[in-house]
């Protein structure tokens, strides 16, 4: 991983676009990464076929040497117009049909030429792939892709060999990178795999549980592992399905070190590589969430998750954005500040793909852009808003990386229970988190590992559902709130220790206040500081049918929500003063950063409102609203700028002094502006 490594102006696209002049677009819009093509199993098995559609083949023209010819050229454009080309890769899934020949294993013989992958490194892929039971290829449909689906075995040294020819071909052609997809994938019955189970089941369970799983600890008499006993325990029966689901996660990460991490920087020393991951809903279960923190993400160049259907849109009336705050500011602590990229599939929004992500210190827009073979689409509609908004980041990248969060609280990430495999353990996380953004509250994420040494940083610490507590650290909390801090404690933290042991008296006990009757929470005076307690709420949204086919989560529009409304009152009791008040929307969301290069507060504004019935992106430009920021003792304004991509120049805000404050009245927000505070030298 290169230390220095960040970007945050890139285009990303499954198949490279015909239509598109992507050479020209990157030297016009000043992009940083281009993430395109894909350039293993897919490719290899669909190139040649000219009956599949070339989207899943993820090169544009029928032929494996005509579309390396055609990605090289291209390679080298993007080089010269001043970019990285990340190349794609599939672990693991593949199209095609075994029995009839096509996919991997009609183009088998075909590929393993010299001047390709070199020679036949075994007979037929049909050896390589995942098994059932039964002894039968594992394949299964997937509606509207071709053929049938397949996943190679990685446990099968065979697939691994395979893999590397394909990686070893894609650096010689030209890439940077690879962003390696399609590898969320199980154990299988094939011998490897049986092989590798039992390693770790004897590593990791003894005689009398084997025996109570498997009827013996003889592994090697069993050539089935997924199947237990009839008698075993339920709590046993579930230990086992839950280290499978881990070692399935520690497999994957220890394959694709061997393959991109140790296998391709042996060839390309610098060679960025980074992992397709899913987050959906920002729940707590990913395809890393099981490692240790030691291993997530460890000597990755970037960051990548997913968010599912119906993020790419939005429902003001109903309450639902999809905004993205809450997944960034975690991947942004859990990464240390590595860029990243969180994908909606947002196919029409792209000046609020480009916002938003930046507000959040992300990169954007990244999505597989769909119209690509629409011959009636209006390709100027897309390079255009790329062009403005991406010049938009180069001109004011000073104010915007480096830069560390302006942050007056942090909400603690569970991420000990995420480990343990806990699925529920983010609902009050994403509940209270989800207020604050809707208060405009100048917050982050820090990760539960972090608190000994982060807490001192805030205002305000939020322990929201946080379990897993040591007493050691209970104590650092305690000390934090006696010298003046404060905090939100919810009644589902601090019911365990670490290794998730429960407490004979939950830790803060002192602190566990029962509120009034129709009173949500209550305020606690400790010494200094105080607390403010939160005994159990539904915290989780609801699922909603707004219309056919569209089911959403749901929580309470602000103006309506009882529980989020007592909880402002009790916030605005808890803190002496707020860094940031405001009566912008709260469909206007806010993140505030103090950028390394420039003595500056900036305040982004990014605003959700659209025409949501239109077919390209139709903002609702905001009214102009009211901001106090408060100032730090000694700290005095220089100026305060306002910029936003439409316009052709920064202007200036004017403002008055309010007991401490800086209040500016800030214009309406088309989709994204910087109120930047210019703070006068050494302050």
């Amino acid at each position: 991983m290169t230390s220095d490594f960040w970007f945050n102006r890139m285009v990303e696209y499954w198949s490279i676009p015909p239509r598109l002049d992507l050479v020209n677009l990157v030297k016009q819009s000043r992009i940083q990464v281009v993430q395109t093509g894909t350039f293993g199993p897919q490719f290899y098995s669909l190139a040649d076929d000219p009956d599949v559609d070339r989207h899943w083949v993820g090169m544009p023209h029928v032929g494996v040497r005509e579309n390396l010819t055609y990605v090289k050229d291209l390679i080298d454009g993007v080089h010269e117009a001043g970019a990285l080309f990340i190349g794609q890769m599939s672990l693991a899934w593949h199209y095609g049909d075994h029995e009839a020949r096509k996919g991997l294993f009609g183009a088998w013989d075909t590929i393993w030429e010299e001047d390709l992958l070199g020679s036949k490194p075994f007979d037929d892929p049909v050896q390589a792939q995942e098994t059932m039971p039964d002894g039968n290829v594992r394949r299964w449909p997937i509606e509207g892709r071709p053929y049938q689906a397949y996943s190679g075995c990685l446990s099968n040294p065979k697939w691994i060999t395979m893999l590397k020819r394909m990686i070893k071909k894609a650096i010689d052609t030209g890439v940077d990178g690879l962003m390696v997809h399609h590898n969320f994938t199980k154990y299988c019955s094939c011998v490897h795999c049986l092989a590798e189970l039992r390693g770790r089941y004897r590593e990791n369970f003894d005689d009398a549980d084997l025996r109570n799983l498997f009827g013996t600890r003889n592994l090697s008499d069993l050539d089935n592992l997924f199947t237990f006993q009839n008698s075993c325990p339920d709590k046993l029966r579930e230990k086992a399905v839950f280290a499978e689901m881990r070692w399935e996660c520690l497999r994957r990460k220890e394959v694709f070190d061997d393959l991109f991490v140790s296998f391709g920087r042996s060839i390309k020393p610098n060679l960025k590589v980074a992992q397709w991951y899913h987050k959906y809903d920002f729940t707590s279960e990913d395809e890393r969430s099981l490692l240790p923190d030691e291993l997530w993400a460890k000597d990755e160049d970037y960051i990548w998750y997913s968010q599912g259907g119906e993020k790419g849109i939005s429902r003001i009336e109903h309450g639902y954005i999809s905004d993205m705050g809450l997944p960034s500011r975690f991947v942004h602590a859990a990464g240390n500040g590595r860029p990243f990229v969180i994908n909606k599939y947002d196919y029409r929004r792209f000046r609020l793909s480009v916002a938003e992500a930046s507000a959040n210190h992300a990169a954007g827009p990244a999505f597989h852009w769909s119209q690509q073979g629409n011959e009636t689409y209006i390709i100027e509609e897309y390079t255009g808003v790329i062009k403005r908004y991406h010049r938009f980041l180069e001109r004011y990248q000073h104010l915007i990386h480096p830069a560390e969060p302006w942050s007056q609280a942090a909400i603690v990430y569970p991420r000990r229970a995420e480990v343990a495999g806990e699925r529920d353990a983010l609902g009050p996380l994403r509940r209270i988190g989800r207020l604050l953004e809707d208060r405009h509250y100048p917050f982050e994420i820090i990760i539960d590992t972090q608190i000994t040494d982060a807490i001192g940083r805030f205002d305000l610490l939020v322990l929201a559902g946080v379990r897993r507590i040591s007493r050691d650290e209970e104590a650092i909390i305690e000390a934090y709130v006696s010298q003046g801090g404060k905090v939100i404690l919810t009644s589902g933290s601090g019911l365990t220790d670490i290794p998730g042991n429960p407490y004979e008296t939950p830790l803060f006990a002192s602190w566990r206040a029962t509120p009034d009757a129709g009173v949500y929470g209550r305020i606690i005076t400790h010494k200094s500081g105080s607390v403010l307690y939160v005994p159990d709420v539904p915290w989780s949204p609801i699922s909603q049918k707004i219309e056919p086919g569209v089911d959403l989560p749901l929580y309470p529009l602000p103006d309506r929500d009882e529980f989020g409304i007592a909880f402002h009152t009790d916030l605005d009791s808890l803190l002496d003063d707020h860094f940031i008040i405001t009566d912008a929307p709260w469909y206007i969301r806010m993140r505030a950063w103090r950028p390394s290069q420039s003595n500056a507060i900036v305040l982004h504004w990014v605003n959700y409102h659209q025409n949501e019935d239109s077919e390209i992106e139709v903002p609702i430009p905001s009214d102009s609203f009211q901001v106090d920021v408060k100032l730090q003792q000694g700290q005095s304004i220089d100026r305060i700028d306002w910029l936003y991509p439409e316009m052709p120049s920064p202007g200036i805000l004017a403002y008055e002094l309010h007991e401490g404050f800086a209040r500016i009245q800030t214009p309406g927000v088309i989709v994204y502006g910087l109120s930047v505070i210019h703070l006068k030298s050494g302050k």
